[in-house]
């Protein structure tokens, strides 16, 4: 794969993510970047936490550990942990 393609697929899920959040959380794009934390920024709890996940699983076609939802912190993390989950596939 190309670096313009795993950019063009990195930038693909990034913006999934957020579409994610966007729907889950009710918050602007705006208020989202890489380092936005999920609980500190947007004031998700556990169970929103849990949701992303889920919402992560269906769209992507990933199973996410229960002990890595944990370690969602920010939209960064959450982007390269999906990667990371569809590059060991």
């Amino acid at each position: 794969m190309t670096r313009e393609a795993v950019e063009s697929t990195f930038e693909s899920i990034e913006d999934a993510v957020k579409g994610i959040i966007i729907a889950e959380l009710r918050v602007d794009h705006s208020q989202l970047g890489p380092t936005t934390h999920l609980m500190k920024d947007l004031g998700a709890d556990s169970l929103d936490a849990l949701n992303i996940a889920l919402r992560l699983e269906e769209r992507f076609r990933i199973k996410i550990p229960d002990d890595a939802i944990p370690r969602f912190l920010t939209i960064g993390d959450i982007v390269h942990a999906v990667n990371a989950h569809l590059a060991a596939q």
